[in-house]
């Protein structure tokens, strides 16, 4: 399958909406709509990404019976706070980056991830955001997309 990258990623702050959910019940297209006609009125966007985020409650336990709750973020990377958003500072740390092709809905990758790359790796996963950047190449519903998908990871104790 896919090989990530291991970066260290700076952080930044996140500006957007957001909304409790859990893998049974995650619908991020319910958020979207309440996000996006305001995000155009920002004027200090980092770039033109938008971010797709699940800040858990602790690090999270996947798994056929697991359904850990989270917060879904919908937004975009800014320099600072905008009036009439919500934001969410995302730490500095060690992420594994992986850039994936294809339908958004499609839970291979994420199996992947959690059930083959991780336990298989020097890697464990750490207590801070999941996400995912949705650069120019990303089409929603289009097997041609392109996102990277941003794992918080820390070495195996």
């Amino acid at each position: 399958m896919i090989e990530p990258v291991i970066l260290n990623y700076e952080g930044t702050v996140l500006c957007g909406a957001s909304e409790a959910m859990s893998l049974q019940t995650f619908t991020p297209w319910t958020l979207w709509p309440k996000v996006m006609p305001q995000l155009s009125r920002v004027s200090n966007r980092k770039n033109k990404d938008l971010i797709s985020l699940r800040a858990f409650e602790g690090i999270p336990v996947f798994g056929p019976t697991a359904d850990p709750n989270f917060t879904y973020w919908g937004g975009a990377e800014v320099t600072g706070p905008n009036d009439g958003l919500e934001h969410l500072e995302i730490p500095a740390g060690t992420y594994a980056v992986f850039h994936y092709k294809g339908l958004s809905n499609d839970s291979s990758i994420w199996r992947f991830i959690y059930s083959q790359w991780l336990p298989n790796s020097e890697w464990e996963l750490d207590d801070r955001p999941h996400f995912e950047r949705l650069g120019s190449k990303y089409k929603n519903d289009d097997p041609t997309s392109e996102e990277d998908i941003y794992i918080p990871i820390r070495p195996k104790k």
